[in-house]
């Protein structure tokens, strides 16, 4: 990638588009193994989470996985729904709900620590030794510059509405 993208008009579109296509490709990957447990990625990576560390609040939930707290809360129904995970309002903090796994939560949690997450990382090395250090901190560098202008325009939408 030369000089072309990056100072083109075009440049945005080209790297989203790339992000978008990796996406989409990793999302294929691994909504097999989500479908077969009926989870969505944000599911998973909550129930690896909690998995690592019982009895969360929603807000480190919220912070763990890079989500509002709004977003959450939904997610948490959805989960207890299924009977994976369970709330208890904190007798101290009325305020404060701590989320943790049901025995049916932890069972998923080691069969996809089990299974899911070792093909993840099998996978996610194979992709990223293609890189060097140096271009993995600088992709990583990137990324998160694009991802704080992301959260600029999310935050200044949500004020002006």
């Amino acid at each position: 990638m030369g000089s072309e993208i990056v100072n083109g008009d075009n440049g945005f579109e080209k790297i989203l588009n790339t992000a978008m296509g990796i996406a989409e490709t990793w999302n294929e990957k691994t909504n097999s193994w989500l479908r077969e447990n009926h989870i969505t990625l944000t599911q998973f990576k909550a129930i690896i989470l909690l998995s690592e560390k019982e009895n969360q609040t929603l807000s480190q939930l919220s912070n763990g996985l890079s989500r509002t707290r709004c977003t959450m809360t939904g997610l948490v129904d959805r989960l207890e729904d299924k009977g994976l995970v369970r709330r208890k309002r904190s007798s101290k903090d009325r305020r404060l709900v701590y989320v943790s796994l049901t025995d049916k939560g932890r069972e998923l949690a080691v069969e996809l620590m089990d299974k899911v997450v070792p093909e993840i990382s099998r996978i996610g090395e194979s992709i990223m030794g293609r890189l060097t250090d140096s271009e993995v901190m600088a992709l990583y560098s990137a990324l998160g510059k694009l991802s704080t202008g992301i959260g600029e325009i999310q935050t200044r939408n949500i004020a002006s509405d």
